[in-house]
């Protein structure tokens, strides 16, 4: 991580490596994957194409495939206050996503999720580390773990 200098009592700004740009792009895809499966789980189990919790599950997979390819493509790009912070936190909070979607039935609870990873996403592009935290913390309990 490149570090620039900080005055002094406040954080350096540092930019995001390649490997952890690419570890974030790799948890939003994973999630992406996860929503796509709770959609089709719930047509196989007799919901309508036409649902609008199914079409907004839909809406969400290519929000989250597009955050990805887009995480992924910013590489070293996005420079942060307290990256490793930000990194941690966001790192917590989509495993924790991924981990509620992985065997979810309630396509509700699925949109509730998907919708705050896309806000979490928004807030990483703020570079706001308030932002991020308050969107981290939002995934964490949106995927129905306490912190």
């Amino acid at each position: 991580m490149k570090s620039t200098k900080s005055i002094a009592g406040t954080p350096a700004n540092t930019t995001l490596t390649d490997d952890q740009m690419q570890a974030l792009a790799q948890s939003f895809h994973d999630i992406a994957v996860e929503v796509g499966q709770v959609r089709l789980d719930a047509i196989s189990a007799g919901s309508k194409l036409t649902d609008p919790n199914i079409v907004q599950l839909q809406g969400n997979v290519y929000s989250l495939m597009n955050i990805a390819a887009n995480f992924a493509l910013t590489a070293a790009n996005l420079t942060l206050t307290n990256a490793d912070q930000a990194v941690a936190e966001i790192s917590v909070a989509t495993a924790q996503a991924d981990q509620a979607l992985d065997k979810l039935k309630d396509v509700d609870k699925a949109v509730n999720i998907a919708s705050s990873v896309i806000v979490l996403a928004m807030a990483i592009s703020t570079k706001d580390m308030g932002q991020i935290a308050s969107a981290a913390e939002s995934v964490v309990t949106a995927a129905g773990v306490s912190v």
